[in-house]
């Protein structure tokens, strides 16, 4: 698999033109912020190429690549990152991505158990009190309904008056929050309806959030309830098939 992705890497490699076969690691990296994704990739495998020590590099190669929905390339990279850098937080975020799209779900998993278990260590370079995108889709256009792109967040410390363990978010074209879908404490959501923002202690948070859950729906104008979760919280992949089911269920 290794050496076919790099045989693909070689044709990229010859389109470029002569005087960017000897790329600067800043020049891939402005070619990745300005999203040219094709080139960044070509670009970041030269440097490569002639620096085969450098994981910032296969990180951008890995960046590029998924950026170009290129998941099982990207997976490949990403794993042979952490295979040198294990604690390399950003290649394994971006492997919980891959794993979504790729619908495997028990290596989604496995890369979000890694993550758990860093920001419990209280590892480097990684905090409890970040949010990670992990999943995003697209829900076509049906029935006069708008096509809708969504990305999925998680929170590992419940956020917020009804501490949200997952947001569904859904952007105009404004680039702002449209409508978002959220896996939250029912207690807290409706304790925040009643009393207000309360203020919570980080362990009194996590007692909150073990408890019933309910899937919510928002908007700007209302928002109501989806589905109840008394058992405790549910797998992300059931919270996933629920949201989907209602979204398709919306006329």
């Amino acid at each position: 698999m290794m050496a076919i992705q790099w045989r693909q890497l070689g044709w990229l490699l010859l389109a470029l033109p002569l005087h960017a076969q000897t790329a600067s690691l800043a020049e891939a990296k402005q070619a990745l912020a300005a999203k040219h994704y094709t080139q960044a990739k070509a670009l970041f495998a030269v440097y490569v190429k002639a620096h085969p020590e450098s994981v910032d590099a296969e990180l951008g190669v890995g960046d590029a690549e998924i950026a170009l929905h290129e998941y099982t390339a990207a997976e490949l990279t990403y794993r042979s990152v952490v295979a040198k850098q294990p604690q390399m937080w950003r290649a394994h975020k971006n492997l919980v991505i891959i794993e979504a799209a790729l619908g495997r779900w028990e290596e989604f998993d496995r890369e979000r158990a890694v993550l758990r278990a860093a920001r419990e260590r209280g590892a480097e370079g990684i905090s409890a009190r970040e949010s990670d995108v992990i999943d995003s889709f697209d829900v076509p256009a049906e029935s006069g309904r708008n096509a809708q792109h969504w990305i999925v967040r998680e929170y590992y410390l419940p956020v917020g008056r009804s501490l949200t363990r997952y947001n569904f978010e859904s952007f105009g074209t404004d680039g702002r929050v449209k409508e978002y879908i959220s896996l939250e404490s029912a207690e807290a959501a409706k304790d925040a309806v009643t009393q207000g923002d309360v203020l919570r202690s980080d362990e009194q948070t996590r007692q909150e959030a073990m408890k019933d859950f309910a899937l919510d729906w928002y908007t700007g104008a209302s928002h109501g309830t989806i589905k109840n979760y008394p058992a405790g919280e549910p797998t992300y992949e059931t919270v996933r098939e629920d949201v989907m089911r209602w979204l398709r269920s919306q006329k």
